[in-house]
């Protein structure tokens, strides 16, 4: 982590289970003879957790619903992780719908989000012809556009993505 300076390092109790990482410092032996530990701030460095996106922007029908979503943030980079349950419209083989994000980005590129999407279900695969995952600029979400070779109910998606917090 270049260019990351540690300068908070108060002495501490004990250390804990939810606790990060520690910095054992062995020239101060005011605790035990092996060194003293002190904690050290990530501040904006690292999080992770789940949360329920909105889903926005449904188009030709499509109805998604969120199972579980995931997410970790590194930096200005957010990897999420989404299970999906997708259903094309009766007759529709197109469909879109942008994923609200658990870090907010103010996005000037569609580059700056990019992802992938994986469905299967009692061994069926749907015929997915096209998929695009990609930063929607205006509204500053993730957004995914699909086509399907039929209309077929996807209850069991994964869909992950990764993008710039900027």
């Amino acid at each position: 982590m270049a260019g990351v300076k540690i300068t908070d390092l108060g002495i501490l109790t004990a250390p804990v289970a939810e606790d990060l990482l520690y910095i054992v410092d062995i020239s101060d032996t005011s605790q035990s003879p092996q060194g003293t530990s002190k904690q050290i701030e990530l501040g904006n460095i690292l999080s992770s957790g789940s949360y329920t996106p909105t889903i926005s922007g449904e188009v030709n029908g499509i109805v998604v619903r969120v199972n579980s979503a995931t997410f970790i943030r590194v930096g200005n980079v957010a990897t999420v992780s989404a299970q999906l349950g997708i259903a094309m419209d009766t007759g529709e083989v197109t469909g879109a719908f942008e994923i609200e994000l658990p870090a907010a980005s103010n996005f000037t590129s569609q580059k700056q989000c990019f992802g992938l999407m994986q469905y299967s279900y009692n061994g069926v695969l749907a015929e997915i012809v096209s998929l695009t995952i990609n930063a929607e600029t205006t509204n500053n979400t993730c957004k995914v556009d699909l086509e399907t070779a039929t209309t077929v109910d996807m209850s069991y998606c994964t869909i992950q993505f990764q993008y710039e917090i900027v």
